[in-house]
């Protein structure tokens, strides 16, 4: 009896084809018709573990939004994501919950780094911080963070432990992997990157690529974006592995519930703007605010008319130190000023809560910045409103926001006897900000001074066995070189000594910013542009179907295997060509030359 053995059919895996989540229908599609994301879903159906379960009940988060839900069930799978949502729909929780779940059932008799949460602002990181501590509070799971603006060598100390999560900003951690010994990323086993069309941008680029090059290649990458641009995309298709699209929706648009406003600043009457931002936010504005401004100059300005006129204010940007960033946050949070003044360091992905309106002192330089700002207010379902001061050279963004509006713009008018008083207020003030500009420019060169005194005083006492001096990955010059290249407008223009800026001036050195930032955009986007892995229509990508009986063939594969099986298989492909070659040669050799005429008898019948 002789046996015929079936031959068994190779199973294809998960993960083999690139699929894509669009939540666009009731019910869409994950992997197919493998796994399908369900709206319905609630977090006791996603089988995390009770220390988890625990924590989403304390922080009383009821249902799982769209991006959690869609996102929490294949990172548990240690799928790499590509995840878009718009801001304030939940990402932080949508990553740090399948991490959390698997690092509760990973081995624990050695202390291993195995996450890097990386984000591109400070108080952003913290943020994210303080939530997942909030998320890890029942677990023994350990959380560092490690950014700008803190202490060191606490910092140090924590790394040195070697903890479980680490949640940085670029710059301090590429400072603590040149410095801090026996700290590495070698052991990472998943790369998370929040907010990645900002930390992909230009002024993030080298410091990226030299954090990405330190990571295990083996490791799990999940990238977030409120907003995709061609950065994003160009990571996307170098460093993820075979990812799941998730496309919940793009930060393309403003919330239904915000209602958007515009004052028309006529032509040469810039100097209003300072005078229609008192009258708003003394008349009609009275509390949680945010006042958005393009420089670090102009905010502390403003944060010093609004002091002097007895509006309760804090201010939030670049000049001041981390300690007092987060003071004034904390402050603004918890409503003991009501007023904050803040460049665009603020506008992206805070959850501040009760934001009631935002003030754009002049527009920004793009409509995803826009977009940005104003999605500081009317989340999670609220009503908000955003009012803007356009001037003429404003004009074309203006046209951009419109067109995208869903809800009916406003025109809003401030009464021209209104903003003549609030100016005549400001100039009669304009001493009292100059004095208290140089006596805040005398505190900082006393500062300095006793600074400078600090050091020589240590160097004099200075031990032979002191610290070696720190180091970064770039050189002085490489780093010079790429600060000028990145600086806005003419690097080698010099401010004139003792000339005061008028109004008018500050604010077209703003719009004047906004443009050159405008013209480097427009330059960028002509550069001819990379063939990429990933398609540019994703939403209109559909899976194709696996091709049944097609063998994939690998020749290092074929080159390397030596079994039997391979073996046999190449013999009898030379064999059998050979087999038909002579097969050919015989049926020629026999084939009759005369041909076939048919007999009398096989003949049909008229």
């Amino acid at each position: 009896v002789l046996k015929v053995k079936k031959k068994k059919k190779k199973k294809k895996g998960l993960f083999e084809i690139d699929k894509v989540v669009s939540i666009d229908g009731d019910v869409d599609e994950i992997f197919g018709n493998e796994v399908q994301y369900d709206p319905s879903m609630t977090f006791q159906q996603m089988n995390l573990s009770r220390p988890l379960q625990k924590a989403i009940t304390t922080m009383n988060f009821l249902h799982p939004t769209p991006i959690q839900a869609a996102t929490i069930p294949v990172a548990l799978m240690g799928k790499d994501i590509y995840g878009c949502a718009a801001t304030g729909t939940g990402k932080t929780a949508a990553f740090m919950l399948p991490v959390l779940e698997r690092l509760l059932f990973k081995p624990k008799d050695k202390p291993v780094s195995r996450v890097l949460v990386l984000l591109p602002t400070r108080e952003l990181a913290v943020q994210v911080y303080q939530v997942s501590k909030q998320l890890a509070q029942f677990t023994k799971i350990e959380i560092v963070l490690s950014a700008g603006g803190l202490e060191l060598k606490a910092q140090e100390l924590a790394l040195r432990r070697i903890p479980d999560i680490i949640i940085a900003t670029p710059g301090r951690l590429l400072d603590h992997l040149e410095n801090t010994p026996s700290f590495s990323l070698h052991s990472i086993e998943i790369l998370i990157l929040d907010e990645a069309d900002r930390i992909l941008d230009e002024y993030f680029s080298e410091q990226m690529k030299e954090i990405i090059k330190q990571c295990c290649y083996e490791r799990q990458t999940m990238l977030f974006s409120a907003t995709l641009n061609d950065e994003v995309k160009d990571l996307a298709a170098s460093v993820l592995k075979k990812p799941v699209k998730i496309f919940i929706n793009s930060n393309t648009e403003v919330a239904m519930n915000l209602h958007q406003e515009f004052i028309r600043i006529r032509p040469n009457r810039e100097a209003d703007r300072e005078a229609i931002v008192v009258a708003l936010l003394s008349r009609t504005f009275q509390d949680r605010v945010m006042v958005f401004a393009q420089t670090k100059m102009q905010v502390h300005r403003l944060y010093i008319i609004l002091s002097l006129m007895g509006v309760k204010s804090a201010e939030l940007h670049g000049n001041l130190n981390q300690p007092q960033r987060l003071e004034a946050l904390r402050k603004f949070k918890e409503e003991e000023v009501d007023v904050l003044v803040a460049t665009d360091v603020a506008s992206r992905g805070l959850d501040i809560p009760g934001v009631k309106t935002v003030i754009n002192f002049t527009l920004p330089c793009t409509l995803q910045h826009y977009i940005h700002r104003v999605g500081r207010t009317a989340r999670a379902g609220r009503i908000g409103r955003s009012v803007s001061m356009v001037g003429e050279k404003e004009r074309k963004l203006l046209k951009e926001i419109v067109k995208e509006a869903k809800n009916p713009v406003k025109h809003r008018i401030v009464p021209p006897e209104i903003v003549s008083k609030y100016q005549e207020q400001l100039i009669s003030l304009e001493d009292d900000i100059s004095r208290v500009m140089k006596e805040e420019k005398e505190e900082k060169e006393i500062q300095a001074m006793e600074k400078n005194v600090k050091k020589v005083e240590t160097m004099v006492n200075r031990k032979p066995e002191t610290e070696p001096k720190r180091t970064w990955f770039q050189t002085p010059a490489d780093r010079k070189k790429e600060k000028v290249a990145l600086k806005l407008g003419n690097p080698k223009a010099k401010r004139k000594k003792g000339v005061v800026p008028s109004t008018n001036d500050r604010i077209e050195v703003e719009l004047m910013k906004a443009a050159q930032y405008q013209a480097r955009l427009a330059k960028k986007s002509q550069k001819p542009q990379r063939i990429r892995a990933i398609g540019e229509d994703e939403n209109n990508f559909k899976p194709k179907k696996p091709q049944k009986n097609k063998v994939k063939r690998s020749f290092e594969e074929e080159l390397g295997d030596t079994s039997r099986t391979t073996v046999k298989k190449f013999r009898y492909e030379a064999t059998h060509h050979e087999k038909m070659e002579n097969l050919k040669k015989m049926k020629l050799k026999n084939k009759p030359n005369k041909k076939f005429k048919s007999k009398s008898r096989y003949r049909r019948k008229k």
